[in-house]
């Protein structure tokens, strides 16, 4: 068990002693473990994740908006008489001492939540079925969070999705290239920069810079809906730490990007890699069906442009992590951002050259 485990054990609001840990999930970005704990002899388990302060300079701010999002999200449960509120929406385990999160020994903060047994997350969709159910929770998140009392939620990354500020980034990992990386990387920064023009000319013709801001998720991978290990229900979106502002091309994209084709984000055997037109369809009816009303004529004439400006988006933010010495992205080995860039590049250019069927698709 982890030293720094133990040592944050007895901070949290938990009842009983800890007896166990372990490493949870495969998230690029925080340390996340799931302890058990012994409650009158029944084993109950919660997540401990240390919040990566380098990615989330504002872990004050970030909290707040975590409690704010999953106040109201409940208030949203409780008026729908929703019966197993507590599998719907994360509980955030508040400190002893009534914070929502804690300051560790080594100077890192943490944070807890109750584990939601008996779920489960999907690296890759294996049906449009479960294409139709993750996407539908998401829209349905949208929707829930379209009335969100003032004032705004802060900003915990600015210019997530801002490509032209990934793409300034870029630039300048290339002129500094700091571990000397950029001589060997050249093919995929020219290709970032060839692809960076025609998805710029798509967002244009889709109107994408007066598609209205909303309060959404911002991060709406497949592996951040836990799904019903028994009937495969959707139940709870999580990973809320970039929920803030943004526009409907964000929530969308990341959620084509990741779903609609079916092979790892770090894929490189290009045989398997392409579109899967039957998920990315489940895909845009469930997330339509789920945010109901909310999405205007315009944001779905925009949807075709999603997929291609989230991956390019990634492609950028993955070469630009790997020039940089891989200082954001969690890897595996060397080399790890480098393939995931390449993925995210080809993921481009098949959503590009699928432009028709996907306008299809969406409409």
């Amino acid at each position: 068990m982890s030293d720094t485990l133990q040592a944050i054990a007895g901070a949290f609001e938990i009842p009983g002693d800890l007896r166990g840990g372990l490493r949870l999930g495969s998230g690029h970005i925080h340390e996340t473990w799931v302890a058990t704990y012994d409650h009158d002899g029944s084993a109950v388990r919660y997540v401990h994740q240390r919040i990566n302060t380098r990615v989330f300079r504002d872990p004050r701010a970030l909290m707040r908006n975590l409690t704010r999002v999953t106040d109201h999200l409940r208030g949203k449960l409780a008026t729908r008489n929703i019966a197993d509120a507590e599998r719907r929406c994360l509980r955030l385990i508040p400190t002893r001492e009534g914070h929502p999160s804690f300051t560790g020994p080594e100077g890192d903060s943490w944070r807890s939540f109750l584990y939601i047994e008996g779920t489960q997350s999907l690296d890759a969709i294996q049906s449009p079925d479960q294409a139709h159910r993750v996407a539908h929770a998401f829209g349905v998140f949208a929707a829930d969070l379209s009335d969100l009392p003032p004032p705004a939620l802060a900003t915990t990354i600015p210019h997530f999705h801002d490509l032209a500020k990934r793409v300034e980034a870029l630039a300048s990992a290339v002129a500094e290239d700091i571990r000397g990386r950029a001589r060997a990387a050249s093919r995929e920064i020219e290709s970032c920069e060839a692809l960076r023009g025609r998805v710029s000319r798509l967002l244009t013709e889709v109107g994408a810079d007066r598609l209205p801001r909303r309060t959404l998720h911002n991060d709406c991978k497949i592996n951040n809906v836990l799904l019903d290990a028994g009937t495969g229900e959707a139940l709870c979106v999580i990973d809320l730490d970039t929920v803030m502002d943004g526009t409907v091309l964000c929530d969308f994209g990341e959620l084509v990007r990741t779903g609609a084709c079916p092979f790892r984000e770090d894929e490189t055997e290009r045989s398997r890699m392409h579109v899967d037109l039957d998920l990315l369809r489940a895909l845009a009816r469930g997330y339509r069906e789920g945010a109901a009303a909310l999405l205007s004529d315009h944001e779905i004439d925009a949807l075709p442009a999603a997929g291609p400006a989230l991956a390019l988006e990634n492609a950028v933010r993955f070469l630009s992590d790997h020039l940089a010495g891989d200082v954001y992205f969690r890897i595996h080995r060397e080399g790890h951002n480098l393939e995931r860039c390449r993925a995210q590049l080809r993921r481009v250019e098949l959503f590009l050259e699928s432009l028709d069927a996907i306008r299809a698709a969406t409409g």
